[in-house]
C-alpha cells in the first residue's frame, strides 16, 4: 500500500466525500466519511462518552518515541485546545512547558515508549502476549500491523476528526495508509531515502552537487575510485528500488515499479531494465560492493565513500562520523527537474483492544497535524532526519534547523507534492522480498532483472 498513488476515482468509490484542499491535481485528498463497506461501528466504538476508570480519570496507553515530558505537554495542549483554555498568543515554539505540563486534565496519557523507527511486529506481539498492548502506537509498518490483526481500521474515527485537514497536510501521505479503501494508520512523520557521503573521500575535483544525474553520479564514483583506496559506493543494490522515477523522466512511480508493473508489464520492464542496467554497470566497473552477503561492512569500517540509507539514520551516522557526513539526493534524469522524494511514512495505529478508539484517533491526529503540537515536538525532541507531514512553514523552518541534515530539509519541502511513499521495514513483505532479490541479483552476475522473482 505504501507505493500506491491512489487515484481520485477509486477513493470516491470507496469512501463518501472529499476534503477540499489547495494542491496539485495529482493529489486529491482521500474521503474519510464512512467505512467503505457501509457498516456501522458498534455502540462502544461510537460512544462520545470517554472510557474512564473507577476514579473518573480516563487512561490512554501510548507507544510514542518521545520523552515523558513531551507526552505530558502534548496531552495538556490537546486538553487546553479542546476546552477553550489555550492562550493563542503563544505557540508550541515558545509556550512555557513547565506551566503547560502542570495543566489539569480529565485523562492520563501513559507512554510506554518506542524508538523513532516505531514498534515492530515482534514488539507488538510481545506486548499482546504479556497483556501490555498499548492503545495507540507508532508502527514500524502499518500495513503489516493491519494484516496481522494488530491494528484496527480507523476510517470512521478519522472522518470525525477536526485536525485531519486536507489543506494543511500532504494528501498522498494519507492515501499511502489506505488498504482496499480502509485507513489503518495516521501518518505522523516520514524519512527520505538519501545518499550519505564521507568527507574523507571527496576527490580534489570537489564534492558532487546534491542534485545530480546518473551520469554525474557515475563520474563522481570514478573520480573517487581514482583518488582513494576505498569502496566508492557500498551496497549499490539498495539504490535500485528508488530509481524508477529517474528513468521515467522524473515522473513519480512506485517503489520498485511494483504498481506500474501490475498495470503494464511491458512498459514497466523498460524502466526496470534501464534502472537495473545502470546499477549493474556500477558493479561491473567495481564502483560498488555487494555487501549484503556478509563480510566486513565498508560503511562501519569507514572504508566507503558513499552509501544509501534512510534520513532517519542520520543521527546514528553523525555519531559514527562526527563532522564527516554530507548528503546527496537520489539521481534525477535532469538537474532541471524538481526530483521525486522517496519517503517512508511512520504512522500511528490503534490496537483492536483500545476501548475508546475515537479518543485515540483524535489524539493521534492532533499530535500529527496541529501546528503547535508539531512545533512543540520539533522543539523538545531530536527530530533530525525526520520530515514533517504538515505544510506549515513554521514547522518546516524548525525542522530545517536540525543538525547536519538541515540543509536538505528545504530541498525536500519543495518536492513533497511529488513524493512516493514506500515501505521501509522488513516486516513488510514487499520490502523484504525486494531487498532479498536485489542483493542476490547484483551478486549473481545475471543480466536480466526479473520483477516476478523480485515481487515473489
Amino acid at each position: 500500500m505504501y507505493s500506491k498513488r491512489i487515484c481520485a476515482t477509486a477513493l470516491i468509490m470507496c469512501l463518501a466525500m472529499f476534503f477540499c484542499s489547495c494542491r496539485s491535481e495529482s493529489e486529491v485528498f482521500p474521503s474519510l466519511n464512512e467505512a467503505p463497506t457501509g457498516t456501522k461501528p458498534t455502540e462502544t466504538e461510537t460512544s462520545s462518552k470517554n472510557k474512564t476508570a473507577s476514579n473518573g480519570i480516563k487512561t490512554l496507553k501510548v507507544a510514542l518515541p518521545y520523552s515523558d515530558e513531551t507526552v505530558r505537554c502534548l496531552a495538556a495542549m490537546f486538553y487546553s485546545k479542546n476546552n477553550g483554555t489555550w492562550d493563542s498568543s503563544v505557540s508550541g515554539a515558545d509556550v512555557n512547558t513547565a506551566s503547560l505540563a502542570a495543566t489539569a486534565t480529565n485523562y492520563v496519557i501513559q507512554n510506554v515508549g518506542v524508538t523513532n523507527d516505531g514498534a515492530s511486529l515482534e514488539n507488538l506481539n510481545g506486548w499482546k502476549q504479556s497483556g501490555e498492548e498499548p492503545d495507540l502506537f507508532l508502527a514500524s509498518d502499518s500495513q503489516s500491523a493491519a494484516e496481522t490483526g494488530l491494528a484496527d481500521e480507523l476510517s470512521v474515527y478519522a472522518s470525525r476528526n477536526q485536525y485531519i485537514d486536507g489543506s494543511k497536510m500532504y494528501a498522498a501521505s494519507m492515501s499511502s495508509q489506505l488498504e482496499n479503501g480502509r485507513l489503518y494508520g495516521i501518518p505522523h512523520y516520514c524519512a527520505a531515502t538519501v545518499i550519505f557521503g564521507n568527507r574523507d573521500y571527496v576527490p580534489k575535483t570537489g564534492r558532487l552537487q546534491a542534485k545530480h544525474t546518473p551520469e554525474d553520479f557515475t563520474r563522481y564514483l570514478e573520480q573517487t575510485a581514482s583518488s582513494f583506496k576505498c569502496i566508492p559506493l557500498a551496497s549499490g543494490y539498495e539504490m535500485m528500488p528508488y530509481l524508477g522515477s529517474c528513468f521515467s523522466g522524473d515522473h513519480p512511480v512506485s517503489y520498485m515499479m511494483n504498481s506500474e508493473y501490475r498495470a503494464d508489464k511491458e512498459k514497466a520492464e523498460t524502466v526496470i531494465s534501464a534502472a537495473s542496467g545502470f546499477v549493474k554497470k556500477l558493479y561491473d566497473s567495481k564502483l560498488t560492493a555487494n555487501t549484503g552477503k556478509g563480510g566486513a561492512d565498508p560503511v562501519y569500517s569507514r572504508n566507503a565513500a558513499l552509501w544509501i540509507d534512510s534520513s532517519a539514520s542520520c543521527r546514528t551516522w553523525e555519531e559514527y562520523y562526527p563532522e564527516k557526513l554530507y548528503f546527496l539526493h537520489l539521481p534525477c534524469d535532469s538537474t532541471s527537474n524538481p526530483g521525486v522524494p522517496y519517503l517512508r511514512p511512520y504512522s500511528l495505529c490503534v490496537s483492536k483492544k483500545c476501548e475508546d478508539k475515537q479518543f485515540a484517533v483524535d489524539f493521534a491526529s492532533f499530535i500529527s497535524y496541529d501546528e503547535d503540537a508539531q512545533l512543540l515536538i520539533y522543539r523538545l525532541e531530536n527530530m533530525e532526519g525526520l520530515l514533517p507531514l504538515v505544510r506549515s512553514g513554521k514547522v518546516w523552518n524548525m525542522a530545517g534547523n536540525e543538525g547536519v541534515f538541515g540543509d536538505m530539509v528545504s530541498d525536500f519541502r519543495q518536492t513533497m507534492d511529488n513524493a512516493v511513499y514506500c515501505p521501509g521495514s522488513f516486516d513488510n513483505a514487499l520490502y523484504r522480498k525486494t531487498n532479498e532479490y536485489t542483493v542476490s541479483f547484483f551478486g549473481s552476475g545475471n543480466d536480466r532483472f526479473n520483477p516476478e522473482a523480485c515481487y515473489g
